[in-house]
């Protein structure tokens, strides 16, 4: 009886043991993308995100498809998401100002939806003068030139678009309003807001930020 008490014992010891090894080496569990961004406001569960989605240092950038200065930025914004790779999340948040604002913003998603997002904008940025040009504005253009990157035409009836996904994008301009957003384009790292727009101390911000992990 004894012996058999000691090999009870013995198992159960051992499988303690076990799980204490295995809790141990258990991998660390990243934060939320809400968390390490700053807060919910700032990743919703419909913003577009670039990147490892688990990166603990997260850029956001609000951002208006018609906005000539998101246009110039757009370059960099890719070179920068390029050279930090699976380091850094990126993610985007629509602010709509201009006209035409709010149709472009819901093409971006419905593209989304068929899996060109980023192919979409690019397309979308670099035909900008012709379809968001300020005097003479033509976005009747913009379904011909996202069908040219593989998004369904018949997909980017104006009403019918808006009526979709305006609710995404206006949840995206009261976040941004909440935030303080007051022009596009404006960018958030781990939840502080860039003070001084341009290259360099959009990359000194992310390179800080990444260090500190």
């Amino acid at each position: 009886m004894k012996n058999k008490m000691f090999v009870v014992v013995a198992i159960l010891l051992a499988a303690v043991g076990f799980a204490a090894v295995r809790y141990l080496n258990k991998p660390a569990q990243l934060p939320p993308p809400e968390t390490a961004a700053g807060g919910a406001e700032f990743v919703r569960p419909h913003s577009p995100i670039l990147g490892n989605t688990m990166a603990r240092v997260t850029v956001v950038e609000w951002f208006d498809p018609e906005c000539e200065g998101c246009r110039a930025v757009h370059p960099i914004f890719k070179q920068i998401k390029n050279e930090y790779g699976d380091r850094v999340r990126f993610v985007l948040r629509y602010m709509p100002y201009h006209q035409n604002s709010m149709y472009a913003a819901s093409a971006l998603e419905e593209a989304r939806e068929q899996g060109k997002f980023e192919a979409a904008l690019d397309a979308l940025f670099e035909r900008q003068p012709e379809w968001g040009d300020h005097h003479a504005p033509k976005p009747e253009l913009i379904p011909e030139i996202l069908a040219g990157v593989g998004v369904a035409k018949e997909s980017l009836e104006h009403d019918a678009l808006i009526k979709k996904h305006g609710d995404k994008i206006k949840q995206d301009e009261a976040d941004g309003n909440a935030l303080g957003v007051r022009g596009t384009p404006t960018f958030f790292v781990n939840g502080q807001m860039l003070q001084e727009l341009g290259e360099q101390p959009l990359r000194e911000m992310i390179e800080q930020a990444v260090r500190a992990q």
